[in-house]
């Protein structure tokens, strides 16, 4: 794309984040260790890690990129997006890990697991809906065993009236992520610094969204100008409880 633009920027998180939550780790603690940590808001001097930036609107473009996203150690696990035509995202479980708490995925396309564990995971996924995230909708319940590869696709019958996508272990209740639901390339997930690049962006008129699983979303009008460049930088806070 010759008159590509590019929005770059990053996204803050205000106040004293929540707490990771800790899990006593009682089924195959030799592979898992005996102790695991989830981090759903994860910050690094006031830099929100692992919100997914995305721009709704785009009718073409450039293709999907091929990237990997791993998870924090000890959690090993990796999001790998094939790239091309379609994202071809594969989810690499090692560790009792499937990967970063965020990531995306696009519907009518199959999703790839692979357990590179010594022990079985058993996936389930839900369809998560309502804007609290609270009423989940099963869509999947298969074994992974170990050296073992499946495939799963979540429809658009699966996704009606959701944007996000959980899945969890039920042998393992550390073992949690959620996905945002992506039907353009034209997307990025905040980095340790709370930095973001979306590029080669064609012109015209979209809405840029930014999204966080605990922490709730944010929308902004943007007109993207060939050549352009546009920064934008987001904040986010911990929400009050009722």
């Amino acid at each position: 794309m010759t008159k590509g633009a590019t929005i770059t920027g990053s996204v803050d998180f205000l106040g004293v984040p929540p707490a990771p939550l800790r899990f006593e780790v009682k089924k195959n603690s030799n592979v898992c260790g005996a102790e695991r940590w989830l981090h759903k808001v994860e910050v690094h001097d006031n830099h929100l890690k692992g919100a997914v930036v995305l721009l709704r609107g785009v009718q073409e473009g450039k293709p999907f990129e091929s990237k990997s996203f791993g998870g924090d150690p000890p959690n090993e696990g990796q999001f790998r997006h094939g790239g091309g035509h379609t994202l071809s995202l594969t989810v690499q479980t090692k560790s009792c890990n499937f990967g970063p708490y965020t990531g995306v995925l696009t519907s009518q396309e199959l999703m790839r697991l692979e357990n590179n564990d010594s022990v079985k995971h058993v996936l389930h996924s839900y369809a998560v809906r309502g804007r609290k995230a609270s009423i989940l909708r099963s869509v999947h319940n298969r074994d992974i065993f170990p050296g073992s590869v499946i495939e799963v696709e979540f429809t658009d019958k699966h996704l009606k009236h959701s944007s996000v996508v959980a899945i969890t272990c039920d042998r393992h209740d550390f073992m949690e992520n959620r996905f945002y639901v992506v039907d353009n390339p034209y997307f990025s997930i905040s980095d340790q610094n709370g930095h973001f690049t979306i590029d080669r962006i064609p012109p015209g008129h979209y809405e840029l969204v930014v999204w966080h699983p605990v922490l709730g979303e944010k929308k902004q009008e943007i007109t993207v100008e060939p050549n352009g460049n546009i920064e934008m930088n987001f904040k986010f806070s911990k929400k009050k409880s009722h």
